[in-house]
């Protein structure tokens, strides 16, 4: 059982699972950062753990691809505690932010990701929320799994996806779930 109190809040959490091209997530939170004046951590897990924070989104793009290979993504209001720490660590050093894993496109194909945060205040959690979904009216919605080994095949009307990993699934890409076998299919190929 989870212990509350003064030292352990309760905490309220959401996550988007979707697929999305890791430029995409870098340029939303980039637009994020800069109009909301946030900022930015990025999260390197390979070949040892390290993260760098940044003020803003001016130049993200740039920052990611000179820390690469950034696999976590984080946005908040406050500064970031990214004095030596682990992976572990990092969320406890550092609550009330979101935070995006960014999935590179592999000869596999490109892995389900998600937008999530967790934190105790409940407004600041609304007000991501409020960020996340005017995003998602962009974006594409609707989607069937199957898993491959037993041909199974279910829909999943809210699965989001943007428009980039529908160019990659148009052009033959295969959409993985984020753990596991299943296989995304978002439609009729063109």
């Amino acid at each position: 059982m989870a212990e509350t109190g003064p030292f352990y809040p309760e905490m309220t959490h959401f996550t988007l699972p979707l697929h999305a091209l890791r430029e995409e997530l870098i340029a939303l939170a980039a637009g994020w950062a800069d109009e909301h004046e946030l900022h930015v951590a990025l999260e390197r897990f390979f070949p040892t753990y390290a993260a760098v924070a940044i003020l803003g989104g001016d130049g993200l793009g740039t920052a990611v691809a000179n820390f690469d290979p950034v696999r976590r993504m984080c946005l908040r209001r406050e500064p970031f505690d990214v004095a030596p720490i682990s992976a572990q660590q990092f969320l406890v050093r550092n609550p009330d932010c979101l935070v995006m894993v960014l999935e590179p496109v592999t000869d596999d194909g490109l892995r389900a990701t998600a937008l999530t945060s967790r934190m105790a205040d409940v407004d600041l959690l609304r007000w991501w929320i409020s960020l996340v979904r005017r995003a998602t009216y962009g974006m594409h919605r609707g989607a069937w799994a199957t898993d491959p080994s037993s041909g199974v095949r279910q829909e999943i009307p809210d699965h989001v996806y943007t428009e980039g990993a529908r160019e990659l699934w148009a052009d033959g890409v295969r959409m993985l779930a984020a753990t596991g076998t299943a296989v995304f299919d978002f439609g009729e190929r063109e």
